[in-house]
């Protein structure tokens, strides 16, 4: 063989010219390889395409968690507040049709997106309820509870005092100390000394006498009644402490004129009012 041939065949046979001796064994075709390859390098994308869905549909889940955290924050701290002033009378409305009357200078409170859960309204003061059929109705106060299926009933709840009158169906009271009973048509419980005590025969319209704008009170303590004037007529009214709990026993009507009232509250029990300035009156004893 011809130095030219030799340099020929050295050329033609790439793996002897390049590695001597050696030989390569190739297992896969060529062809074979090249599409092993490219069936990994088209995996590749989707595996990324995946893990961002993937991501994207984490993002939207807790996106989605915190909106329904705050949805949930918002239903369960937004309320209500629906107030008088001295001197007004309000009707309030409530979702579920039921109705309720404010006495002066009092306050209710309630939950309008929790209402188709839970039927409850926080009052201070006084207020008549006309309760739509449904759920139980919670009326919520310092000193006690009420709790009812649909009726109608007074709730007069201010300072230490706690006084439910019922009108119509049947209405549960509760106190702090788990005290509690139920009261039917014509019935009355009132707290005494830290325990209720239920009238029976009750004369209802002395307890709902105010939205008629009458006034009744059966020897209830002086301080009470000034109390009630001052709420209705809107003025101020400074008694002499001595006379707190002096008890009266007569009934006024608010068509009168605050002065009016006042002498006829002050006459039987030997007293008397000065006026000391626009809408203060001063009540005392006659010397």
């Amino acid at each position: 063989m011809s130095e030219k041939n030799i340099h020929n065949k050295h050329l033609n046979d790439p793996e002897k010219f390049l590695f001597g001796k050696g030989q390569i064994s190739w297992k896969k075709s060529q062809d074979e390889v090249w599409n092993e390859l490219s069936l990994k390098m088209n995996r590749q994308p989707k595996t990324e395409v995946i893990s961002l869905r993937a991501r994207i549909l984490q993002w939207s889940a807790a996106a989605v968690l915190i909106l329904l955290v705050g949805l949930l924050g918002v239903v369960s701290s937004y309320h209500k507040t629906v107030e008088t002033m001295p001197g007004e009378h309000r009707m309030v409305q409530l979702r579920d049709g039921s109705t309720v009357e404010l006495n002066a200078a009092s306050k209710l409170s309630y939950y309008p997106l929790k209402w188709k859960l839970e039927r409850k309204v926080k009052l201070e003061g006084e207020a008549y309820f006309n309760v739509s059929k449904g759920k139980k109705f919670y009326v919520v106060s310092k000193e006690g509870t009420t709790l009812v299926l649909g009726t109608s009933f007074n709730v007069y709840a201010r300072d230490e005092q706690y006084r439910v009158t019922c009108l119509t169906g049947k209405v549960k009271v509760s106190t702090g100390s788990d005290e509690n009973v139920i009261l039917l048509p014509n019935n009355h419980a009132e707290l005494e000394k830290g325990k209720l005590v239920v009238k029976k025969m009750f004369e209802v319209e002395k307890a709902i006498g105010w939205k008629n704008s009458q006034f009744f009170f059966a020897g209830q303590p002086l301080k009470e009644v000034i109390d009630e004037i001052e709420r209705q007529y809107a003025v101020t009214i400074q008694l002499d402490p001595k006379l707190n709990n002096r008890n009266f026993g007569s009934n006024f009507s608010k068509k009168h004129s605050v002065e009016e009232v006042l002498d006829y509250v002050c006459k039987p029990m030997n007293l008397k009012f000065v006026k000391q300035s626009e809408n203060v009156y001063l009540v005392v004893e006659k010397s």
